[in-house]
Protein backbone atom coordinates (compact mmCIF):
# COMPACT_ATOMS: atom_id res chain seq x y z
CA UNK A 1 0.00 0.00 0.00
CA UNK A 2 2.81 2.36 0.86
CA UNK A 3 4.47 1.56 -2.43
CA UNK A 4 1.24 2.41 -4.33
CA UNK A 5 0.93 5.76 -2.51
CA UNK A 6 4.55 6.64 -3.32
CA UNK A 7 3.99 5.71 -6.98
CA UNK A 8 0.86 7.90 -7.21
CA UNK A 9 2.60 10.86 -5.60
CA UNK A 10 5.59 10.61 -7.93
CA UNK A 11 3.49 10.19 -11.07
CA UNK A 12 1.00 12.98 -10.27
CA UNK A 13 1.59 16.21 -12.16
CA UNK A 14 3.32 18.86 -10.12
CA UNK A 15 1.06 21.68 -9.02
CA UNK A 16 2.72 25.07 -8.91
CA UNK A 17 2.17 26.95 -5.73
CA UNK A 18 1.25 30.55 -6.08
CA UNK A 19 2.41 33.13 -3.59
CA UNK A 20 -0.33 35.51 -4.66
CA UNK A 21 -0.36 37.97 -7.51
CA UNK A 22 2.91 39.80 -7.95
CA UNK A 23 2.51 43.49 -8.56
CA UNK A 24 5.02 45.08 -10.86
CA UNK A 25 6.34 48.28 -9.30
CA UNK A 26 6.21 50.16 -12.60
CA UNK A 27 5.78 49.63 -16.28
CA UNK A 28 6.42 51.56 -19.43
CA UNK A 29 3.50 53.22 -21.15
CA UNK A 30 2.27 51.58 -24.37
CA UNK A 31 3.81 52.85 -27.60
CA UNK A 32 0.66 54.76 -28.59
CA UNK A 33 0.09 56.58 -25.28
CA UNK A 34 0.97 59.94 -26.87
CA UNK A 35 -0.71 59.42 -30.24
CA UNK A 36 -2.86 62.21 -31.64
CA UNK A 37 -6.47 61.34 -32.48
CA UNK A 38 -7.05 60.71 -36.20
CA UNK A 39 -8.10 63.73 -38.24
CA UNK A 40 -11.40 63.14 -40.07
CA UNK A 41 -11.17 63.05 -43.89
CA UNK A 42 -11.51 66.43 -45.53
CA UNK A 43 -10.53 68.31 -42.36
CA UNK A 44 -7.11 69.90 -42.53
CA UNK A 45 -5.28 70.76 -39.33
CA UNK A 46 -5.43 74.52 -38.76
CA UNK A 47 -2.49 74.64 -36.38
CA UNK A 48 0.43 72.50 -35.39
CA UNK A 49 0.30 70.31 -32.33
CA UNK A 50 2.02 72.24 -29.52
CA UNK A 51 2.34 69.05 -27.50
CA UNK A 52 4.61 67.57 -30.17
CA UNK A 53 7.06 70.45 -29.57
CA UNK A 54 7.35 69.58 -25.88
CA UNK A 55 9.20 66.48 -24.79
CA UNK A 56 7.09 64.14 -22.73
CA UNK A 57 7.81 61.13 -20.56
CA UNK A 58 5.41 58.54 -19.23
CA UNK A 59 5.37 55.89 -16.51
CA UNK A 60 2.64 53.65 -15.10
CA UNK A 61 2.62 52.73 -11.40
CA UNK A 62 0.25 50.57 -9.30
CA UNK A 63 -0.52 53.46 -6.95
CA UNK A 64 -3.17 56.17 -6.87
CA UNK A 65 -2.77 59.45 -8.72
CA UNK A 66 -2.78 61.26 -5.39
CA UNK A 67 0.10 59.12 -4.04
CA UNK A 68 2.20 59.81 -7.15
CA UNK A 69 1.49 63.55 -7.06
CA UNK A 70 2.12 63.85 -3.33
CA UNK A 71 5.42 62.00 -3.59
CA UNK A 72 6.76 64.21 -6.38
CA UNK A 73 5.69 67.37 -4.55
CA UNK A 74 7.36 66.12 -1.36
CA UNK A 75 10.50 65.24 -3.31
CA UNK A 76 10.64 68.74 -4.81
CA UNK A 77 10.41 70.33 -1.36
CA UNK A 78 13.13 68.07 0.10
CA UNK A 79 15.40 68.69 -2.90
CA UNK A 80 14.92 72.46 -2.43
CA UNK A 81 13.69 73.01 -5.97
CA UNK A 82 13.32 76.72 -6.73
CA UNK A 83 9.63 76.59 -7.58
CA UNK A 84 8.47 80.00 -8.77
CA UNK A 85 4.81 79.33 -9.46
CA UNK A 86 2.69 76.22 -8.97
CA UNK A 87 -0.82 74.86 -9.18
CA UNK A 88 -1.80 71.55 -7.56
CA UNK A 89 -4.79 69.29 -7.82
CA UNK A 90 -5.29 65.67 -6.88
CA UNK A 91 -4.12 64.49 -10.30
CA UNK A 92 -2.08 67.36 -11.79
CA UNK A 93 0.88 69.43 -10.70
CA UNK A 94 1.94 72.39 -12.84
CA UNK A 95 4.92 74.44 -11.78
CA UNK A 96 7.69 76.73 -12.96
CA UNK A 97 11.18 75.85 -11.83
CA UNK A 98 13.99 78.42 -11.76
CA UNK A 99 17.19 77.04 -13.31
CA UNK A 100 20.81 78.05 -13.04
CA UNK A 101 22.94 78.40 -16.17
CA UNK A 102 24.31 74.83 -16.02
CA UNK A 103 20.89 73.30 -15.35
CA UNK A 104 19.40 75.14 -18.33
CA UNK A 105 22.14 73.90 -20.66
CA UNK A 106 21.91 70.32 -19.30
CA UNK A 107 18.15 70.09 -19.93
CA UNK A 108 17.78 71.75 -23.34
CA UNK A 109 18.79 70.73 -26.87
CA UNK A 110 22.09 72.33 -27.83
CA UNK A 111 21.14 72.51 -31.51
CA UNK A 112 18.07 74.64 -30.78
CA UNK A 113 19.82 77.24 -28.63
CA UNK A 114 21.13 80.35 -30.40
CA UNK A 115 24.94 80.19 -30.34
CA UNK A 116 25.52 83.92 -29.89
CA UNK A 117 23.79 84.20 -26.50
CA UNK A 118 25.54 84.34 -23.14
CA UNK A 119 23.05 82.32 -21.05
CA UNK A 120 22.41 83.43 -17.44
CA UNK A 121 19.49 81.34 -16.24
CA UNK A 122 16.18 79.84 -17.24
CA UNK A 123 12.78 78.54 -16.32
CA UNK A 124 11.31 75.09 -16.80
CA UNK A 125 7.54 74.93 -17.21
CA UNK A 126 6.51 71.48 -16.00
CA UNK A 127 3.22 69.63 -15.92
CA UNK A 128 2.78 66.23 -14.29
CA UNK A 129 -0.63 64.69 -15.03
CA UNK A 130 -1.71 61.38 -13.47
CA UNK A 131 -4.65 59.31 -14.66
CA UNK A 132 -6.05 56.17 -13.03
CA UNK A 133 -6.36 53.34 -15.56
CA UNK A 134 -8.96 50.56 -15.50
CA UNK A 135 -6.43 47.94 -14.29
CA UNK A 136 -5.52 49.90 -11.15
CA UNK A 137 -2.31 51.43 -12.49
CA UNK A 138 -1.86 55.19 -12.71
CA UNK A 139 -0.34 56.67 -15.86
CA UNK A 140 1.76 59.75 -15.11
CA UNK A 141 2.71 61.97 -18.03
CA UNK A 142 5.47 64.54 -17.57
CA UNK A 143 5.79 67.47 -19.97
CA UNK A 144 8.41 70.21 -19.86
CA UNK A 145 9.27 73.27 -21.90
CA UNK A 146 12.02 75.77 -21.24
CA UNK A 147 12.72 79.47 -21.43
CA UNK A 148 16.30 80.78 -21.40
CA UNK A 149 17.50 84.20 -20.30
CA UNK A 150 20.72 85.82 -21.45
CA UNK A 151 22.33 88.53 -23.53
CA UNK A 152 22.87 88.34 -27.28
CA UNK A 153 26.42 88.97 -28.50
CA UNK A 154 25.29 91.57 -31.07
CA UNK A 155 24.99 94.77 -29.04
CA UNK A 156 23.29 96.62 -31.89
CA UNK A 157 20.54 94.05 -32.38
CA UNK A 158 17.32 94.33 -30.46
CA UNK A 159 17.74 92.29 -27.26
CA UNK A 160 15.16 89.60 -26.51
CA UNK A 161 13.77 89.17 -23.04
CA UNK A 162 13.98 85.37 -23.33
CA UNK A 163 14.29 82.49 -25.82
CA UNK A 164 11.98 79.48 -25.95
CA UNK A 165 14.17 76.36 -25.83
CA UNK A 166 13.39 72.72 -26.55
CA UNK A 167 13.82 70.03 -23.93
CA UNK A 168 16.31 67.24 -24.56
CA UNK A 169 14.29 64.89 -22.32
CA UNK A 170 16.79 64.76 -19.44
CA UNK A 171 14.55 66.55 -16.94
CA UNK A 172 11.50 64.44 -17.77
CA UNK A 173 13.55 61.23 -17.59
CA UNK A 174 14.91 62.27 -14.19
CA UNK A 175 11.36 62.57 -12.81
CA UNK A 176 10.51 59.12 -14.18
CA UNK A 177 13.67 57.74 -12.50
CA UNK A 178 12.69 59.41 -9.21
CA UNK A 179 9.26 57.76 -9.35
CA UNK A 180 10.72 54.35 -10.27
CA UNK A 181 13.23 54.55 -7.40
CA UNK A 182 10.58 55.50 -4.84
CA UNK A 183 7.97 52.97 -5.90
CA UNK A 184 10.45 50.06 -6.02
CA UNK A 185 9.28 46.52 -5.12
CA UNK A 186 10.29 46.85 -1.46
CA UNK A 187 8.16 50.02 -1.18
CA UNK A 188 5.23 48.32 -2.89
CA UNK A 189 5.30 45.48 -0.34
CA UNK A 190 5.61 47.84 2.62
CA UNK A 191 2.58 49.90 1.56
CA UNK A 192 0.27 46.87 1.35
Amino acid sequence: MLLLLAFLLLSAPAVATQAGPSVSPSRSCPNNWNASPPVPKGKAAKHTNKQAENTTACIELPFSALEVQEYLQSYGRKANWKIVNEHQTEDTWSFSLALEHDELLADTKAGTRPKDVAWRSGLAFVQVSSLLLADGFTRSIIRASFRGYGEGADQFAMQKEYWGLQSNGNFEASLVAILKANFAPSTAKASN
